[in-house]
């Protein structure tokens, strides 16, 4: 009878059934305590879903709604889940490190904002009174197979009391669906994080202990290189091979599972890298009427860069004075309004003042330094913002004229 099944996925799954079988043979008959940095098990558990808020600790159980203005876009996705984990000693002795490269959606901000994990733990569930999962994940620039260790760090999140089992288990009965727990965590970082498309490595550290101490209690879920169900390359620089550092930060072991007949897809740690989509900054000068003389300058407003203002004074304000800037949310057209000393001026920006930037000026200009650093924070994408600058100095008191613009995640393109 036909099942649709071609005669090469039938082969894989009989090889893949018969490895399965063996691999739990084998660790039937040798003690947990001595099957340290055993690396492949099959697993017959459900894939449950969670999320992480850096921001504020929160872990959620089941898919999550976050009320972000800003979108995300999978810039490295390799979540192609192959149904083993790899398990390695726990303690924090090890460290794996898998290659791959960031760039597959050709977006350009690099700044990432989100990341997406698989995992299985043979430890008790947090509300079940014991002490969830942990896993130090690192991720690194410029990173080829092979090793040496890198040294250039992107940033590392050291996560611990993540959803786990109904009680401690042996990690020895994963195979046959009577211990542990599988999760799939979206974490949402406090702010992104700006990381280069190119060569990259991720990590995953095994820093805690099962139930005899010797092996982790929480390791990866492994993701086919390519399609579980094809061949490939899948144009993310994967290749079948994990690179191991015991201790991390010394000589790398690389090593594959070699899972089938036509080759090996099992070696990779399921992982996402998510950033924030382009959203093109943009800023422009208003002066309503043109009352205004003292002109303000100012660049386009872009998360995770700085933003430069100035001021150029107009008409003398005497040889030094202060000056400010707020920071609201639209411009207007503003009344025109008579100053102490008898000139006019127009208000030109309203709405509630988010930011107040202070600095002197010389007779001449203000030239604000250092340049503001904005919050790497994707919620700020798409907001409006309006800003004008007060100028005191020689019995003068004025306002300049308004920039007004809206935040986005790049500036490409020149202002007016």
């Amino acid at each position: 009878m036909l099942d649709g099944t071609s005669s090469t996925a039938r082969v894989r799954t009989l090889r893949n059934s018969l490895l399965a079988a063996a691999v739990l043979a084998a660790l039937a008959a040798v003690p947990e305590a001595q099957t340290a940095r055993v690396k492949f098990l099959r697993v017959n558990r459900p894939v449950k879903s969670a999320s992480l808020d850096l921001a504020t600790g929160t872990i959620t159980r089941g898919r999550a709604v976050h009320e972000r203005v800003g979108s995300t876009i999978a810039d490295f996705t390799n979540l192609d889940l192959g149904g083993f984990v790899g398990i390695e000693t726990g303690g924090g002795a090890c460290e794996w490190i898998d290659a791959g490269a960031k760039g597959s959606s050709s977006n350009a901000s690099d700044l990432v904002s989100e990341l997406v994990f698989t995992y299985c733990t043979s430890l008790a569930d947090p509300v079940s009174g014991g002490p969830g999962g942990s896993v130090l994940l690192g991720f690194y620039e410029g990173y080829a197979t092979g090793g040496p260790a890198p040294t250039t760090a992107v940033a590392f999140f050291n996560l611990t009391g993540l959803p786990g089992h109904t009680a401690n288990c042996s990690v020895i009965s994963m195979p046959i669906g009577t211990c542990g727990s599988c999760f799939s965590v979206s974490v949402l970082l406090d702010d992104c994080i700006a990381f280069a498309d190119g060569p990259i490595g991720y990590s995953w550290r095994f820093v805690d202990f099962g139930t005899t101490t010797v092996l982790a209690g929480t390791f990866p879920f492994l993701s086919c290189v390519q399609s579980c169900s094809g061949v490939g390359p899948d144009a993310q620089g994967m290749v079948d091979l994990i690179d191991q550092y015991c201790p991390p930060g010394g000589p790398a072991n690389t090593f594959t599972f070699g899972t089938t007949p036509q080759g090996s897809y099992f070696t990779s740690i399921a992982m996402e890298i998510r950033e924030v989509t382009d959203a093109e900054a943009s800023a422009a000068s208003w002066n309503s009427q043109g009352i205004n003389t003292d002109v303000l300058s100012s660049s386009a407003i872009a998360i995770g860069s700085t933003w430069e203002t100035a001021i150029a004074l107009g008409h003398a304000h005497g040889a030094a004075g202060p000056t400010n800037i707020n920071v609201r949310t639209s411009c207007i057209n503003g009344p025109n309004l008579v100053s102490p000393t008898g000139h006019p001026f127009e208000l030109l920006i309203g709405g509630p003042l988010n930011l107040v930037r202070t600095d002197a000026h010389d007779g001449t200009s203000a030239d604000y330094e250092p340049d503001f650093a904005v919050p790497c924070d994707v919620s700020l994408v798409g907001l409006a913002w309006a800003a004008q600058g007060t100028v005191l100095g020689g019995g003068r008191a004025d306002l300049t004229t308004a920039r007004c613009g809206v935040v986005g995640s790049v500036d490409f393109i020149a202002d007016s």
